[in-house]
């Protein structure tokens, strides 16, 4: 069955369109309304460690998650680390995600993206849900699809300690590897 997996997410990324960005670039502004009604833009959150993680209300992995991204990110690190999660809803109805909000218990600020557009010009964008980390001066430094809170504190424990951004050529375990947390001092995840 994993391989079955596999082959099927291979197929998947050869049918989607490169992606824009990838691990190591820097993410040009957008700007996008809020699920409070209002507009909130990428650069306002300069200087901060940012989540950015792409979700549906539909979707199964992304309800699943959603109470972790609350509670083992945004909840643990935003009060003193400037650790930031937006979370992009993608093309649905403002009452729908609210509702869904609500029900889910997310703080965590969600903007609302009118199309795929945005998703997919992010690197390993093949499905959601799909998270992003940008470091303070807005570089891509994680990304995948699915949810692997391992790799995602990891690569936030990495930024906060001034880590350097992976080369993009480097392998997806040699990329896990760098921001596992397990680099030989004892530091990294909490």
């Amino acid at each position: 069955m994993p391989l079955r997996n596999a082959i099927l997410m291979l197929a998947l990324a050869a049918a989607l369109p490169a992606a824009a960005y990838e691990v190591g670039d820097v993410v040009e502004d957008f700007t996008l309304p809020t699920l409070d009604g209002g507009e909130a833009s990428l650069y306002d959150h300069r200087g901060e460690v940012i989540l950015l993680n792409f979700f549906t209300t539909w979707c199964p992995g992304c309800n699943e998650e959603a109470a972790r991204i609350e509670n083992d990110i945004h909840l643990a690190y935003a009060p003193v680390d400037s650790v930031t999660v937006i979370a992009l809803d993608i093309q649905e109805p403002v009452p729908l995600v609210q509702g869904w909000a609500a029900a889910q218990g997310v703080t965590y600020a969600i903007w609302m993206a009118p199309d795929w557009t945005l998703f997919e010009q992010f690197p390993g964008a093949i499905g959601i849900p799909y998270s992003a980390i940008l470091d303070r001066d807005m570089r891509i430094v994680y990304g995948a699809s699915g949810f692997d809170l391992e790799g995602l504190t990891g690569a936030i424990d990495n930024v906060l300690a001034g880590g350097q951004v992976p080369d993009a050529r480097m392998s997806w375990g040699s990329v896990k590897a760098l921001f596992s947390g397990n680099q030989g001092d004892g530091a990294g995840r909490r």
